[in-house]
């Protein structure tokens, strides 16, 4: 029992101990919440202090002696609707069609711990894979999702939870799939079902300038090198995930979080796993998420703090559970650059960092670039004259090349390197030069010129 809370839906905290909760420009939000259970509405924030794991169940609040105190909710679920029911129906049936039509032995509601838990379906593959389908459409709380998830474990089974809300509580707390099916029609009605999300392909995009992304240890600049990154598989379809998993094409893989809040489930190809763990064991959920082991030290890299980790939370506490962004693994996974990147260009007093020296040569090339693509243009005499027109594919190309050269002036600009400066128009001439020689093993005087 506590007196603070978080609201996922506003990203908000409530103190229960004032009368307007600490929030007077929601007059009526107590009785909002008090009189209509979400049980995926209020988080428990204790539960990540030193980074600790998400506790098993989220919130609700309950009034003792006339006050209210939020009170964590382990275990229980909502009834489905009639609706919901039809679906789950139809989603179970669909199931089994399918696994039963690929040769697969296929059971209904097996009992998993001495009948106390029956799954919906259960799919025996090849090498003793076997499946458990649990289809969850109404709301549940994170308590129950985890001790069927660790139950199904318990009895060799790997648990596959279908859901159809890129909120569900069961994403990332178990093996999970998403389908956007809202009635039993969009199962019947359809030649086959998009998997949304729950699986995942590794990707080692190149951290160099024609990246526009940061590179993710350094938070600026670039490094060289390779990171992984888990990419949403887009174009699957729910009949190739129940065939792939049951005979193995997809595993199931748990990425811990690199700040101890919840981490990722995820299905992914089996060459894919073995390149991202490269020998290591797989990572265990904490205890809190799931009971099944340890989760161990990610590789050296930089660790949230102050302000950083408060808006981290935040962000993390208010996000749909299933954003369908990519995942950066970069502290588990990494391909280290080429020296360029590393090793530092020294022009006079100044030591420039690599990946500046090779933003500026970048950047060279991009203007010459486009550059080129102008100079292939038609004139403007000939289009006034009505000869010739500029394309619509012309025009594209320039405005991307156009934006390139954009993105890296302003990049090369904010580089933590010029806050180290003092005389920024006597370095531009330095980080110039060095993008036009190569200097990296020579020391420049600017009296004498180069010397080697």
């Amino acid at each position: 029992m506590t007196y603070c809370v978080w609201h996922r839906g506003l990203g908000i905290t409530l103190d229960l101990t004032e009368a307007d909760l600490g929030h007077p420009e929601y007059p009526r939000l107590l009785d909002e919440i008090y009189g209509n259970y979400q049980p995926d509405l209020l988080y428990c924030l204790e539960a990540h202090e030193d980074e600790g794991f998400i506790c098993p169940g989220f919130m609700a609040i309950r009034k003792v002696n006339g006050r209210p105190h939020a009170m964590h909710v382990a275990k229980g679920e909502r009834p489905e609707t009639k609706d919901e029911s039809d679906l789950h129906k139809a989603l179970r049936e669909y199931t089994v069609k399918v696994a039963a039509g690929e040769g697969f032995r296929v059971t209904g509601a097996e009992g998993a711990e001495g009948g106390k838990r029956r799954t919906d379906v259960t799919v025996e593959g090849g090498e003793h894979h076997r499946l458990a389908y649990e289809i969850q459409l109404a709301a549940i709380a994170g308590g129950s999702v985890d001790e069927r998830t660790r139950s199904a474990f318990r009895n060799g089974i790997t648990p596959l939870w279908l859901v159809n809300n890129e909120n569900a509580i069961p994403i990332d707390r178990a093996p999970w799939a998403r389908l956007n099916v809202q009635s039993w029609r969009d199962v019947t009605d359809r030649a086959a079902l998009p998997v949304r999300g729950g699986v995942k392909q590794l990707q080692m995009p190149r951290c160099d300038w024609s990246n526009a992304v940061p590179c993710p240890q350094q938070g600026a600049g670039r490094c060289g090198g390779r990171h992984a990154l888990w990419e949403p598989v887009r174009g699957l379809y729910y009949d190739d995930v129940i065939r792939r998993t049951a005979t193995g094409e997809l595993v199931s893989l748990y990425l811990p979080h690199p700040a101890g809040r919840r981490g990722w489930y995820m299905w992914v190809t089996p060459t894919d796993k073995d390149e991202f763990l490269e020998g290591r064991p797989e990572p265990l959920p904490g205890p809190c998420t799931g009971g099944l082991g340890h989760v161990p030290a990610p590789r050296a890299g930089a660790r949230e703090t102050g302000d950083h980790l408060e808006a981290g939370l935040r962000s993390e506490l208010t996000r749909a559970r299933d954003d369908e962004r990519p995942i950066d693994a970069s502290l588990w996974h990494t391909e280290p650059g080429s020296s360029g990147f590393s090793r530092p260009f020294t022009v006079g007093e100044f030591v420039i960092p690599g990946d500046l020296v090779a933003a500026r040569r970048t950047f060279t090339r991009a203007l010459e670039h486009c550059a080129d693509i102008a100079a292939r243009l038609p004139s403007g005499v000939d289009i006034a004259a009505g000869r010739a027109e500029i394309t619509g594919e012309q025009r594209e190309r320039l405005a991307d090349a156009r934006e390139r050269c954009r993105r890296l002036a302003e990049e090369m600009h904010t580089h933590p390197w010029w806050e180290t400066v003092g005389d920024r128009h006597a370095a531009r001439e330095a980080l110039t030069y060095a993008a036009t020689h190569d200097t990296a093993s020579w020391t420049i005087r600017p009296e004498a010129g180069p010397v080697v």
